[in-house]
């Protein structure tokens, strides 16, 4: 534990004030919030709440983008305890409520006391945390901030209406809702991006990378990542029984495709071929391996590359697969199109036909 030294502890005893910002020059925000949850906060890693009954991971941490502040999100939360706004509270409101400390001056005491001084400070803990989630360690690169939202009916329109695809799917695949995001250290310096339709960001992968869907922006910033090749979506998915698994190009023809009972992974790109370990290692592992991109002139070649790749020297367990020709002219590309716009049997009949729906 580090302790004071004396000219600190004037500045803040003898004074008689203790402030927030003196008691970070010592420890960090992760360090107070470990206090209540018994770990470090990962951000966007779904944990349960400990200020509530809570048996189903569906919070986490954030950096809020106005104050730079970490902060822990609960949107099932609406309460306002002791004046603080259970759905999103930084770490001193988190020490405050969860130790039952009766105002913002106690709390900084209390940590001072915990943290720094190292003292065994008797406290009565109100809850408990049920549970605690592996820790992983963030990649030092482009970085990308964001702040989520709850989700709305407008992402039920988008999402359930069009592909099938529902809330749960998305909180299983840690698809976010988000109204604004950051990008910091790129070659061009830090860009702030404010959402005024809809967009999503895709976290689930191990590196800590994220990927920014933004379906109604046009052009090149559709999508914003700093992924590479070796995120692979749905590294996290549990195996289903079966023989074959399906490797696609986005998330939306990964969820459709996983909804009908498939093993599918989605690259970040056509042309992003991962050289990962776990990645080769899960392709091996099955007797048979189809590839499905675009049914376009790139998709049809990107596919038939990545089925050379997995087939080379003399192994024919990978396939390609493409939607038929008439799709191109009613602009239906892929699984997730084709659900869209003519419906989920449409889709299963045309699985079924390629064999690899049996």
């Amino acid at each position: 534990m580090a302790e004071f030294n004396r000219t600190t502890d004037t500045d803040i005893i003898e004074s008689g004030f203790i402030s927030k910002d003196k008691i970070l020059e010592y420890v960090s925000q992760e360090d107070i919030f470990q206090l209540v949850f018994g770990f470090k906060p990962v951000e966007f890693e779904y944990i349960t709440s400990p200020f509530r009954e809570d048996n189903s991971p569906g919070c986490w941490f954030e950096i809020d983008l106005n104050t730079n502040k970490l902060r822990f999100t609960d949107f099932a939360d609406t309460r306002v305890i002791n004046g603080v706004k259970m759905s999103n509270i930084d770490c001193f409101d988190a020490v405050m409520v969860y130790f039952g400390l009766p105002n913002f001056y106690k709390t900084l005491e209390f940590i001072k006391a915990k943290l720094i001084d190292g003292k065994d400070v008797k406290h009565d803990i109100i809850h408990k945390v049920y549970t605690r989630p592996s820790l992983k360690k963030e990649k030092k690169r482009v970085k990308i901030l964001m702040n989520t939202r709850d989700f709305l009916i407008v992402d039920r329109n988008f999402w359930e209406h069009r592909y099938l695809i529902s809330k749960d799917n998305l909180i299983e695949d840690k698809v976010f809702p988000i109204r604004k995001f950051k990008l910091f250290n790129t070659k061009t310096g830090d860009h702030m991006f404010r959402v005024k339709d809809i967009a999503y960001a895709y976290t689930e992968f191990e590196s800590g990378n994220k990927k920014i869907y933004r379906p109604k922006q046009k052009g090149s910033k559709r999508f914003i990542t700093n992924c590479t090749a070796d995120d692979v979506g749905g590294m996290l998915s549990p195996i289903k029984s079966g023989r074959l698994l399906v490797i696609t190009k986005s998330y939306k023809d990964f969820r459709v495709l996983r909804n009908l009972g498939l093993n599918v992974r989605w690259l970040q790109n056509e042309g992003m071929f991962p050289k990962s370990n776990a990645f080769w290692n899960l392709v091996d592992s099955f007797d048979e391996v189809v590839v499905l991109f675009d049914n376009d002139a790139a998709g049809i070649k990107a596919a038939q590359d990545l089925v050379n790749l997995i087939n080379y020297p003399s192994d024919n367990k990978a396939r390609s697969v493409y939607l038929p020709e008439w799709c191109l002219a009613k602009k239906i590309s892929d699984p997730s199109d084709l659900i869209h716009k003519k419906g989920r049997q449409e889709l299963i009949n045309f699985l079924k036909a390629k064999r690899i729906l049996l």
